[in-house]
């Protein structure tokens, strides 16, 4: 099919690279101020073909004109050492819609079997994530692997599992362990025919990400100690964010023992989340691992675990802190944060140094700085736990992987036998 695809795409940009053809062998023979001029006409009609169809140009013009190709591939480069989808996205005026059903999947756990639970957080990359296409033509060797349709970077669900999985094998529990054959499944060999073959509890969502960027590696000959040729890889830069989401669904204890049921979901919710903080944080996903790629920082954002079960309470530890008078909420916005005409250089409050334009009580305002100081983030906090939509389900909240590890052992306290009956 890829074929047959190239053949259409060849057909259409047949003419365009064979008038570039012509273009290049112009330049050679040109001379100074042609030649100029030339080069000027190839950069603009090169910029032209680069989408929608780059890969398979690349691959003609490679097989009729080195330079051409070579010229190309340096246009392309240029043009995609950073990329943000999210301005193609927004020209298709998809951009809500892609959020919804692609970025920030909501999952209705209603309809599943008592105990099931989805578990989200929006993570930032604290180094480039790397993964390899399928796509047949491409311009480089290194491709990032995109959906077919949206052409997004992203990563499968396949691939969350082999990570998570692959972590928690590093943290010595191997395939064998009774807790990773009930999450995962059993894993496929060729003598499977005399294994009982089950599905895993955990369903992985694709993770999209909206921009793009190119790495490149430069491998050192060993005795001359310099470059040799460099290879480009397309990767998702640093400090992009992406959504994860995960499902649990404990379809085989429909019908089990209440008792059971708390608690093989009590371990299951305490080894996923200590598989996650250490995929996440220290082992990586996708390719390079080894060399840190794939990895992200300790904090997250809107970090959810809902579980499908009234009887189950949640119980969260409120932080003590002073609220803001009513004469300081006038420096803040309705979320807490400082309004710009009362920020200073640094981000923060206007400094002393700064007060000297400062239209008001300078007393009162170095009175709210105190108090900014010691509370902002946890008044931030309150104010968006205040504008949550409440549940249906009982929902935890977190804003770190520590602090998951710490809300999975909360869940697991609240699902110890206790007598109560199963409320779905």
């Amino acid at each position: 099919m890829n074929i047959d695809w190239g053949s259409v795409l060849y057909q259409q940009e047949k003419a365009s690279i064979n008038d570039l053809k012509i273009i290049v062998e112009e330049i050679d023979k040109a001379g100074k101020e042609k030649k100029e001029e030339l080069e000027k006409k190839l950069e603009s009609k090169l910029k032209d073909l680069i989408l929608p169809n780059e890969h398979l140009a690349y691959h003609y013009m490679a097989t009729i004109n080195q330079k051409l190709s070579d010229n190309f591939r340096e246009a392309w480069q240029k043009q995609n050492l950073k990329v943000n989808l999210e301005e193609v996205v927004e020209k298709w005026e998809l951009t809500k819609y892609i959020k919804d059903n692609f970025i920030c999947p909501e999952v209705n756990i209603s309809t599943l079997p008592s105990y099931s639970f989805v578990l989200n957080f929006m993570f930032k990359l604290k180094k480039s994530y790397i993964s390899l296409d399928e796509n047949d033509f491409h311009i480089i060797d290194n491709p990032l692997r995109k959906d077919k349709v949206l052409h997004l970077p992203f990563v499968a669900p396949s691939s969350w599992k082999g990570s998570l999985r692959n972590s928690l094998w590093q943290l010595n529990y191997d395939y064998e362990n009774d807790k990773i054959r009930r999450i995962f499944g059993n894993e496929r060999s060729p003598n499977s025919e005399d294994i009982i073959l089950r599905m895993g509890r955990l369903y992985f969502f694709p993770t999209f990400f909206t921009k793009k960027s190119l790495e490149i590696i430069n491998p050192h000959d060993r005795e001359r100690r310099v470059g040799t040729v460099p290879i480009l890889m397309e990767s998702v830069p640093q400090d992009t964010t992406g959504f994860f989401t995960l499902l649990y669904v404990p379809f085989d204890l429909i019908g089990c023992d209440e008792k059971k049921i708390r608690k093989q979901v009590s371990e299951d919710i305490q080894l996923v989340s200590e598989g996650l903080k250490s995929m996440f944080t220290y082992y990586g996903f996708g390719a390079k691992t080894s060399s840190g790629y794939g990895t992200t920082y300790e904090n997250i954002t809107d970090g959810a675990i809902t579980l499908r079960n009234k009887s189950v309470k949640v119980s969260v530890q409120e932080e003590k802190f002073e609220f803001p008078k009513d004469s300081y909420k006038k420096f803040l916005d309705e979320n807490g944060i400082l309004k710009d005409e009362f920020r200073g250089k640094n981000g923060g409050p206007l400094s002393n140094s700064e007060l000297g334009n400062f239209n008001g009580s300078q007393k009162e305002f170095k009175k709210f700085k105190t108090w900014y100081n010691d509370n902002i983030e946890k008044w931030q906090k309150y104010l968006k736990s205040q504008n949550t939509p409440t549940s249906e389900w009982p929902t935890w909240r977190f804003e770190g992987f520590s602090e998951l590890i710490d809300v999975s052992k909360n869940i697991a306290t609240s699902l110890e036998p206790s007598g109560v009956h199963n409320e779905s």
